[in-house]
């Protein structure tokens, strides 16, 4: 357990002490801090007299009722956006809705409604705002366990329109929670009325442009499948314009074949060309009949005449004018048929190239216009569907319009239940009532605390506290010698004394070296008085003052130098024993040690005690506090067996378990333990159970009415 030493400590064999009472005794406790107690119960009472006599003033209270439905009560449809999906989100919006009842805004608004009744709740000369949050602290709201409502409650002195101040709240409360379920509805529906009418314009313009698109193409509708008349005009002229231009090449090409410039040899191609056609011409044909038959009769003339006749001769010239003439005649033909053929294929490349120029801007314009046609009806389409989306739009604002003109004047969430009534009785209060109450808590109180003192108090007061701490009970226990009388506390050194015989007789113990845990325990007195109490027994015994630390003033003999002298070896151990008397037994003071706090050659006290003390059978050394000094722990560790002397009432359990740890890190040979100076209102009551043991002679006390009763 916590606080206890360690079970290797050696412990002296000694008989158990008396039964220990119980742990806390009620009786005891009081007894023991009577003035305490009467103190906590005076100071409770004098305290609560006040607080009664205001708390305790009759109250009158008021409740509405409000209901708040899982959900939206709606005049048309529900609508997603103000719908509870589950039962968390219903539970934080009661709780929102109890946290918004007292808001400032409402409560100030609803004391503003009032006017001149809301004086109920307004002090004279009080601002309306500071009697606001009066009101927001006065108001008590509580969801009402395992059901959809709301408890707005409120308590006063006075009952006058009490119940007036709550229904306002509550109506602002409705008001205000309608108009947030539709946050600002009235702005919002001429936000949306706006906006349609803007759309509407759009609609319009959009409408009046997408008309005059349709009268500038020339067309009715507008449709995606409709088929663009200029792309049949562009193919028809750009398949014009194709079979044009390869009539250019080939004009070109033809004019080319009978230019120098352009191909050499033109013009004898030319000229081949007009050879053919004139050799083909009717004209020289008949010419060369003609030429031909004349020279036929030339020839047949001038057959048989001599090359010099004249006659032969002129028929010779004749003959060759007519093939000057008939050359002649072939080259002119040759020559005009060239300037034809040139002039034609010239005429043909002139003819190719104006139909190849003015199909090309026949494809231009067709591409112009079927791209402006193109492009105005696809405006159209496009002005089609902006309107049509436009129009969804509009529509779309209409229905939320609509929506929000109905349903901002619907239920919704919360709805009055039940109204505050005014109340005829008071529902809290009592100064009597409220005061008993105080004497009730001051009784428990004055009980409670001296019980709890006792429970919390760390000093060691009993044995039972002493073998809690320790584990195992002490040898002895003495009373205060103040309360225990003469003859007890004789009778406590005789018990005492006793058990040191036992336990000299039964492990052959000789020398009993007594030490306290804190300074000033007694340890001087307790071994006197055994020293003396063991002569009365008829055992030889001798005490001897080791204490250095704090010495004793009864050990004072003029005639012994002391124990001092001893331990330097300068006498023998009798001649420092001071011989008893009736007041003291045998025993050795301390002699001069010259303002030390510790003894001389220490080393040598053990062993002049064993070998110079035959003649006692039992030594009794009194050392100084084992915690203080360190003779007591050298002596300690060569006694046979230390007693530890526990001043009860001064000694704690820390304090304790410090001693004995140090005990046990000495490795002393046996150790007891002996509680000193216990009072008689010890917790457990045990001393006042050993007192009237001994002053009655019987530990038993009259057995109550129900003992009586029950063990016949």
């Amino acid at each position: 357990m916590p606080g206890q030493v360690s079970a290797d400590l050696p412990v002296a064999a000694a008989q158990p002490p008396a039964r220990p009472g119980a742990g806390i005794n009620v009786s005891r406790s009081l007894r023991r801090h009577r003035f305490l107690a009467v103190a906590i119960m005076l100071l409770v009472m004098i305290a609560g007299l006040p607080f009664a006599w205001v708390k305790g003033t009759a109250k009158y209270s008021a409740t509405a009722v409000i209901y708040v439905s899982p959900r939206f009560v709606a005049n048309l449809q529900d609508g997603k956006e103000i719908d509870l999906q589950s039962d968390s989100q219903y539970h934080e919006y009661i709780n929102q809705s109890a946290r918004t009842i007292n808001r400032f805004d409402i409560v100030l608004e609803a004391l503003r409604k009032m006017g001149a009744a809301g004086s109920v709740w307004v002090e004279p000369g009080e601002k309306l705002e500071h009697a606001a949050e009066r009101l927001q602290r006065a108001l008590d709201i509580k969801p009402i366990p395992d059901t959809y409502q709301i408890a707005v409650t409120l308590e006063s002195k006075k009952a006058d329109s009490l119940a007036d101040v709550v229904n306002n709240v509550v109506a602002v409360y409705l008001t205000t929670a309608k108009f947030e379920g539709f946050f600002d509805s009235d702005q919002r529906v001429r936000n949306l009325t706006e906006d349609r009418t803007r759309l509407e314009q759009d609609v319009a313009s959009k409408q009046t442009r997408r008309l005059a698109i349709a009268q500038e193409l020339g067309v009715s509708s507008f449709s995606d499948n409709f088929v663009n008349p200029y792309d049949r005009l562009l193919v028809e002229a750009k398949e014009a314009l194709s079979t044009a231009d390869r009539q250019k090449i080939e004009a070109d090409a033809a004019l080319a074949a009978f230019d120098d410039k352009q191909r050499p040899g033109g013009a004898k191609a030319l000229r081949a060309i007009a050879s053919e056609g004139a050799t083909k011409d009717t004209a020289l044909t008949t010419l060369n009949e003609k030429l031909n038959i004349r020279r036929t009769q030339l020839m047949a003339a001038m057959s048989g005449l001599s090359p010099d006749h004249p006659g032969r001769r002129a028929g010779e010239r004749e003959m060759a004018e007519i093939e000057r003439e008939r050359e002649s005649t072939y080259e002119k033909l040759v020559d005009s048929y060239s300037a034809i053929l040139l002039a034609q294929k010239s005429a043909d490349d002139y003819k190719a190239n104006r139909v190849e120029q003015k199909l090309s801007g026949e494809v231009e314009k067709q591409s112009s216009q079927a791209s402006w046609f193109s492009r105005n009806y696809q405006e159209g389409i496009q002005l089609g569907g902006e309107v049509d989306s436009l129009r969804k739009r509009i529509d779309s604002i209409q229905q939320r319009i609509d929506f929000l003109s109905l349903e901002k004047s619907a239920p919704g969430f919360v709805r009055i239940f039940s109204s505050a009534r005014a109340p005829d009785m008071p529902s809290s209060g009592g100064r009597k009532k409220l005061f008993g109450m105080v004497v009730a808590a001051a009784l428990i109180l004055g009980l409670l605390v001296p019980i709890g003192a006792d429970a919390l108090d760390p000093r060691l007061q009993s044995p039972s506290d002493v073998e809690k701490v320790l584990g195992f009970p002490p040898i002895a226990w003495i009373m205060e010698k103040s309360e225990a009388g003469p003859e007890f506390a004789q009778e406590q050194a005789l018990r005492l004394a006793n058990r040191l015989a036992q336990e000299s007789q039964t492990t052959k113990s000789r020398i009993f070296a007594f030490t306290s845990v804190k300074a000033r325990g007694g340890t001087s007195t307790l071994v006197l008085q055994a020293a003396s109490a063991l002569a009365r027994l008829g055992v030889p015994a001798l005490a001897v003052e080791a204490n250095a630390y704090r010495a004793d003033p009864r050990y004072r003999d003029p005639h012994s130098r002391g124990l001092t002298v001893v331990l330097r070896g300068s006498h023998e151990f009798g001649s420092a024993v001071v011989p008893g008397n009736d007041e003291m037994p045998d025993y050795v003071p301390l002699g001069d040690i010259a303002n030390e706090k510790n003894l001389p050659d220490i080393q040598n006290l053990t062993r002049i005690l064993r070998e110079s003390a035959e003649q006692y059978s039992v030594i009794l050394v009194d050392l100084p506090p084992i915690l203080a000094s360190v003779d007591a722990e050298f002596i300690a560790r060569g006694a046979d067996v230390l007693v530890l002397v526990i001043e009860a009432d001064e000694v704690n359990k820390a304090e304790l378990v410090r001693a004995a740890s140090s005990l046990e890190r000495l490795g002393v040979n046996a150790v007891c333990a002996l509680l000193n100076r216990v009072h008689v209102d010890t917790k457990d009551g045990l001393a006042e159970a050993a007192l009237r043991e001994f002053r009655m002679g019987s530990g038993s006390s009259r057995p109550g009415r129900f003992r009586r009763w029950l063990w016949k």
